[in-house]
């Protein structure tokens, strides 16, 4: 029985370690709800994540546009929901971070780093101001022309 007792605690232990760093969300909402974990949470199985620490992915995955991508390709469930699956994840147009986007990349982390320092201290508080200039930066870094913003944030 010791044994047991000591593979749990082993577990308990060390599986926080390997769980740091995600970003988790749930399968069924009706708006991207992308949350970066460092505390090493776990999930049950209506959830997903993906074992990174990359605050820059979860702004994107957050971001209008990518709800506004999710929208055209994702199964409905109706008064706008949608199933977040793996499958409809893995189709969505991630830029990769480059010499020439880098200082975007930078702004766009710096202010995720800024939002969760200010929910830290008070969960309550609204950062809608700070994601809307993180939506500013991802059409800049998809290279959006001003008419496609309009489409995108009519949806």
């Amino acid at each position: 029985m010791n044994s047991i007792y000591r593979l749990l605690e082993s577990f308990m232990r060390d599986s926080h370690r390997q769980y740091q760093g995600k970003i988790i969300w749930a399968e069924m909402t009706n708006t991207p709800c992308f949350v970066y974990d460092d505390k090493g949470y776990y999930i049950n199985q209506t959830c997903y994540f993906i074992p990174t620490d990359d605050k820059y992915l979860c702004a994107l995955l957050n971001s209008r546009l990518i709800y506004f991508y999710m929208q055209q390709i994702a199964s409905s469930l109706g008064e706008g929901a949608f199933r977040w699956i793996k499958q409809f994840i893995e189709k969505l147009p991630i830029v990769k971070i480059t010499k020439s986007n880098q200082q975007i990349a930078d702004s766009i982390v710096a202010l995720v780093d800024k939002i969760l320092s200010i929910k830290a201290k008070d969960s309550t508080t609204n950062t809608s101001k700070l994601e809307s200039e993180i939506d500013n930066l991802v059409y800049k870094l998809y290279n959006l022309t001003n008419e496609e913003i309009k489409i995108v944030e009519m949806k």
